[in-house]
């Protein structure tokens, strides 16, 4: 009989979900959670990284086919090896796929007062040449490097103003693109105050899919984002909101948490819950936060998750915390430096959308014929390396992946403890989420 010794691995997380119920996952391995019951979780609990198998068989008095079936189990996912060689997210060589924030106008026709973009208002929108030298750009970089996707983000600026203008790109692009094989996915990320019937419309033909700015309910989305006039959107936003949604139009919501609009997280999150629509919450960024406050009211907000949760709300894809990427796990934060980048509105091709209008940061032009899009992304300014020791041994490195490279702080993210709190929490309502639909089938 051959008995091995099992290693756990370093970047296993094992916790409670009630008294008889428990999580395993390895944040350093891809879509790894498991729950457990009290007999598996003592057998975890019982690996030291030094007994071998048939030691861990007779402490455990279970049957050696049993042990190593289930060690066997824990193995396909590297919650345990019988070697030392756990992998980790690794950086592929180069990329299959594209991802571009496309600066569409610096017109908006809201004034939020904390918006980072400089050149907001200083012109309108893309001009057509612009336009064409963008798919003649895509058609060269798909046809060299033989990419299968290309997604391009549509923002600003308010990206429906410009909604004339692409209505008569997208299909063309779409259509010459699928010629080469490759699909494009398009996506408008607005403050949803513009939509028509035949936005709509188009929108359902084409596929497009909406990412939509939202500070709260009511008041606390109204006091930062307001019309010129001072009006508040929020009552239109939300009427426009279920439009989509009742059209079956795919939709997510992204918050921006701040000082400003703490106090109603609990409200929205319901608000959110309700309307049954993916939302993702960031903390604000170069700016203080109160986060005694910021603490307390996600805690609140998660108890509300945890609550709809058992009456068959879906948590795992349904939100998203920052740039955590607990399921999927990443090498760096975003596509920024690898597959993607930023195109602003003159054609300028930048590392992320926050560089526009700052001429200290390296940028291309997509009128440079001497280099294709991949090369110019290659070629840009790079962050991702500028990460802390904390980092590299951190148990949830492949999860923060450091936080946004471009506003990390002595190479980490400025909300490292929170994210240290609330990773448990995370995986610990995924868990309940499938302990949920194991019982609901009366599988555990």
């Amino acid at each position: 009989m051959i008995t091995l010794i099992p290693i756990k691995s370093p970047h296993l997380l094992v916790r409670a979900i009630d008294n008889e119920h428990f999580y395993a996952v390895n944040c350093a391995y891809p879509n790894s959670l498991r729950i457990l019951n009290r007999a598996q979780y003592e057998i975890i609990a019982a690996i030291d990284n030094r007994t071998n198998t048939s030691a861990l068989c007779n402490k455990l008095s279970i049957q050696t086919d049993v042990l190593d079936k289930f060690l066997g189990v824990l193995s396909q996912t590297e919650i345990i090896r019988f070697d030392d060689h756990f992998s980790k997210p690794q950086k592929p060589a180069s990329p299959k796929s594209l991802n571009f924030w496309i600066h569409t106008t610096n017109r908006c026709n809201l004034s939020c007062g904390y918006c980072y973009i400089s050149t907001l208002n200083t012109s309108s929108g893309m001009q057509d040449a612009t336009q064409r030298q963008l798919l003649h750009k895509l058609v060269g970089t798909v046809s060299k490097r033989k990419l299968n996707s290309v997604k391009l983000r549509l923002a600003g600026g308010e990206p429906l103003t410009q909604f004339k203008a692409w209505r008569t790109f997208i299909p063309v692009a779409r259509r010459t693109l699928k010629e080469l094989g490759c699909a494009l996915d398009v996506a408008f990320i607005t403050n949803l105050t513009i939509l028509t019937d035949e936005i709509i419309e188009f929108s359902k033909a084409y596929n497009i899919s909406y990412g939509v700015s939202l500070d709260g309910v009511k008041i606390h989305h109204d006091a930062t984002r307001s019309f010129k006039s001072g009006a508040g959107s929020f009552k239109l936003v939300d009427s426009n909101l279920r439009k989509l949604l009742a059209h079956n139009i795919p939709v997510s919501t992204s918050t921006v948490v701040s000082n400003a609009n703490l106090e109603g997280l609990t409200d929205l999150t319901r608000y959110l819950i309700d309307l049954d629509v993916p939302f993702r919450y960031s903390i604000v960024k170069g700016e203080a936060i109160d986060a005694e406050l910021l603490e307390r009211h996600l805690s609140e907000s998660y108890v509300v998750m945890s609550d709809a949760i058992q009456t068959g709300w879906q948590f795992s894809n349904r939100h998203q915390f920052c740039d955590l990427k607990p399921n999927e796990l990443g090498f760096q934060t975003c596509a920024s430096g690898f597959s993607g980048g930023a195109i602003y509105v003159d054609g300028s091709v930048n590392y992320c959308h926050v560089h526009f209008g700052d001429a200290s940061k390296l940028s291309h032009s997509i009128f440079d014929d001497s280099m294709d899009l991949v090369d110019m992304i290659e070629q840009g300014s790079h962050y991702e390396g500028m990460k802390s020791q904390d980092c590299q041994s951190c148990r949830y490195k492949s999860v923060c992946t450091s936080g946004c490279p471009v506003y990390r702080v002595n190479g980490k993210d400025p909300q490292c403890s929170l994210y240290y709190k609330f990773i448990p929490l995370i995986y610990e309502l995924q868990a309940r989420e499938r302990l949920k639909l194991l019982q609901d089938y009366k599988m555990i």
